[in-house]
């Protein structure tokens, strides 16, 4: 079941466009926001998302990085969560130039201060069909712990 669900979420991650993100605000309740995921190096570890620096999900980050993406696919009533953690990196990740791979919707959103923002996956939730798994991905020695 785990190659199934791995293969599963990893379809659906890159053929989403627009996840749900969910960060904590400073009075401790959940703030949403719809992002489009950068194409490049999307799979079950890490996504990417480009937004402005002056948004509430960066100044949620900056206080605490858990976080949390969502989405749904209505042909087939499937849908993916996955709990992780969210962090503002430099064009240093990349070997490719960034802006190239932006939408031309994130291209047209021309941030006067962007940055990129990277997911780091800790858990998987995928339903599919009615059918609930559930996968934790173990945490690297030099990562943060969720805990």
């Amino acid at each position: 079941m785990q190659h199934t669900t791995r293969q599963a979420a990893l379809h659906m991650i890159q053929a989403t466009a627009v996840f749900t993100v969910a960060t904590i605000d400073s009075k401790g309740f959940p703030t949403t926001v719809a992002l489009s995921p950068l194409p490049l190096d999307r799979n079950l570890e890490q996504l990417f998302f480009y937004t402005s620096r002056q948004t509430t999900t960066v100044k949620n980050i900056e206080r605490c990085h858990h976080a949390t993406l969502f989405c749904y696919q209505l042909a087939d009533y499937s849908s993916l969560m996955l709990k992780g953690t969210l962090t503002i990196v430099g064009h240093t990740e990349f070997t490719t130039d960034w802006r190239k791979e932006l939408s031309p919707f994130q291209r047209r959103l021309n941030y006067h201060d962007p940055v990129i923002l990277k997911f780091q996956t800790a858990s998987i939730k995928i339903r599919q069909m009615m059918a609930l798994d559930h996968l934790e991905l173990l945490p690297k020695s030099d990562e943060p712990s969720l805990h």
